[in-house]
């Protein structure tokens, strides 16, 4: 195996775990032509025309040549998010983890902005029939259910994260099932992760403080418990989300170092279970620029939890922050 294609690999690989706590975001090669959003052409480094500028708050931004954007998502329903036998234009499941992240080839860095589940954002509506009829403030994740196929799914998914990106164009996206956590843990030899809540209600022998070496379904348990586990807030989750990310990097990166063709290995068992917009060509030219870019860690806006009229949760986040984010981190000032 050459050098160069053992870098690919190898920033294929990282960077995807990297970014995507559901683990089942390492299926990126799994192809979907049919998407339901336009692919640009050629690589990101070339050809731009006119870049878009924006005053804000007295300041004036343009946007950075070179970046792509991808929203990664973590469904949770029974079954992979393949499926197309749906019968409801309202049954797609919801998006429990969403995590946008920009590539951003000039200044060879990718950055990381996780939207809360509970995000109270503008939601595109469908009737019974599947016609769109109007939108409302609904929590994030409910913009998935909507739509009677995966794509269709993704489609609101997006459309959701753009709008309360103030907007912003989102290049693509990779949407998974928790059904792929258990696949890649093993996959890994089981990942290990410290206990920094009691979990002794998921697992009796989850105790506080305690480390676990995850087996199987534990993996999806460690991800996606919520309810029973300290207050039982989304909030909480996503701490442990991040734990299993980080931990499954470092082992991700030991079992390339004792076998080089363990990620071509892995992305073959992990092909099928996802949906994506990306096709291999495009993919491998977004990933074999990046693999050795600087990862910043994850960005959370801030925001406030209340209680709504109907008794679920909800993120309502600080006015501004998704905007102000996206002209901090894709946009450069203008002096």
């Amino acid at each position: 195996m050459s050098k160069q294609r053992r870098a690919r690999i190898r920033g294929l690989i990282f960077l995807v775990i990297g970014v995507a706590v559901l683990a089942g975001v390492l299926i990126f090669l799994q192809l979907n032509e049919n998407g339901q959003f336009q692919e640009s052409r050629g690589t990101m480094s070339e050809g731009f025309g006119t870049l878009k500028t924006i005053d804000w708050n007295g300041q004036k931004y343009r946007e950075k040549p070179a970046v792509t954007t991808m929203l990664i998502a973590g469904v949770d329903r029974d079954g992979t998010i393949t499926e197309t036998n749906t019968t409801s234009y309202r049954d797609g499941g919801q998006a429990d983890f969403l995590l946008l992240m920009a590539i951003d080839h000039t200044d060879k860095k990718i950055y990381r902005f996780q939207i809360e589940r509970d995000t109270m954002a503008e939601v595109d509506i469908l009737g019974v029939f599947g016609n769109e009829v109007g939108t409302r403030i609904l929590q994030i994740c409910l913009a998935h259910s909507f739509g009677a196929t995966p794509a269709d799914n993704a489609k609101y998914t997006v459309r959701a994260v753009q709008n309360l990106l103030g907007g912003l164009e989102i290049d693509g996206y990779y949407m998974v099932d928790y059904t792929s956590v258990p696949v890649l843990n093993d996959a890994l030899g089981g990942v290990t992760v410290h206990l920094d809540f009691d979990m002794t209600s998921v697992h009796p022998e989850w105790t506080l403080g305690s480390t676990v070496t995850l087996q199987g379904k534990e993996a999806e348990d460690f991800v996606r418990a919520r309810m029973t586990v300290g207050a039982g807030t989304n909030e909480e989750r996503m701490v442990r989300q991040n734990e299993f990310m980080t931990n499954a990097i470092k082992q991700m990166n030991s079992k390339l170092s004792e076998n080089l063709s363990f990620g071509e290995e892995l992305l073959t068992t992990l092909k099928d279970i996802s949906v994506t917009n990306f096709t291999q060509k495009r993919l491998l030219e977004e990933l074999n620029q990046a693999y050795n870019f600087e990862i910043q860690a994850v960005d959370h806006p801030a925001g406030e939890y209340t209680i709504g009229s109907d008794g679920f949760v909800e993120f309502h986040m600080e006015e501004d922050a998704a905007v102000e984010w996206v002209l901090n981190h894709l946009y450069t000032k203008v002096e």
